[in-house]
């Protein structure tokens, strides 16, 4: 294993693009910690939570924040066999996929990025254990959230909800009518939802509102009031509070602190 180039904790501001029209020599592994929209190919992925994905070499890609930042940890690495070490990969490549938030994926990341060091002898050897061990955790993710996926009844008609919350966070959702949507009960709706995303219904259509609020806030000029009524809030006091509960600040305070 070579290591071209490492980055963990890379922030970049809102108007961020990366793109590689004619893909990357060697791999791209991607620790995605922010809201953003990968496009890999002539596949587009919206991600609104923490994801991992592999970009194989040459594969065209480009990705953006959808918030007022791109957070990721990036590794780009060579394999000495690119054949065999994606013989040997448990999940697959150019589809990215979340990641739980016990993971140890970073701690292994910090890890090869400490033991990158020409100086001692046994770096390259070290470095190439723990790239394997790094895609080996990253498949156990996938193969429990492939797990996830098939013991939760009714998979595709939730996922089909979810994007529609992601994609239109203006809307004035209810768990209610989603649950009829979806053909539930409205407490059976909110197990299910829960056990296949690892959040509430009610959070979800939350964070969309608060993440598309933050880009309304750092990208318009709209007033705080324009902005809740954008989002499908009523009382402009009460977006102000999930607001502040969601991100430590008031909606003003997050547009002036995003200024500078």
């Amino acid at each position: 294993m070579y290591i071209h180039y490492m980055v963990l904790n890379s922030r970049q501001k809102s108007d961020f693009v990366m793109e590689r029209t004619n893909g990357m020599t060697d791999f791209l592994f991607l620790y995605i910690q922010s809201p953003c929209t990968l496009i890999l190919d002539n596949d587009t992925f919206n991600i609104s939570e923490p994801s991992a994905v592999l970009i194989s070499s040459n594969t065209p890609f480009k990705y953006f924040p959808t918030g007022t930042e791109y957070v990721d940890n990036y590794l780009h690495f060579a394999a000495t066999n690119q054949d065999r070490f994606m013989e040997g990969l448990l999940f697959p490549c150019n589809t990215p996929f979340r990641i739980s938030n016990d993971s140890a994926i970073i701690h292994l990341m910090e890890h090869i990025q400490k033991e990158d060091n020409p100086e001692n002898k046994h770096s390259k050897k070290i470095i190439g254990l723990l790239i394997n061990l790094l895609m080996i955790k990253v498949g156990e993710e996938w193969e429990l959230l492939q797990q996830q996926q098939e013991n939760s009844p009714h998979y595709e008609e939730l996922v089909a909800i979810r994007k529609q919350i992601l994609e239109s966070p203006e809307k004035n959702w209810k768990v209610d009518d989603l649950a009829k949507q979806a053909h539930l009960s409205y407490a059976y709706f909110q197990v299910l939802y829960k056990k296949t995303f690892g959040i509430t219904c009610i959070n979800d259509v939350i964070n969309a509102k608060v993440s598309e609020a933050k880009t309304l806030l750092t990208s318009t000029n709209l007033a705080v009031k324009e902005v809740a009524l954008e989002l499908g809030y009523n009382d402009v006091y009460h977006f102000i509070r999930q607001f502040k509960k969601n991100t430590g600040l008031t909606p003003g305070a997050f547009r002036k602190k995003s200024t500078y």
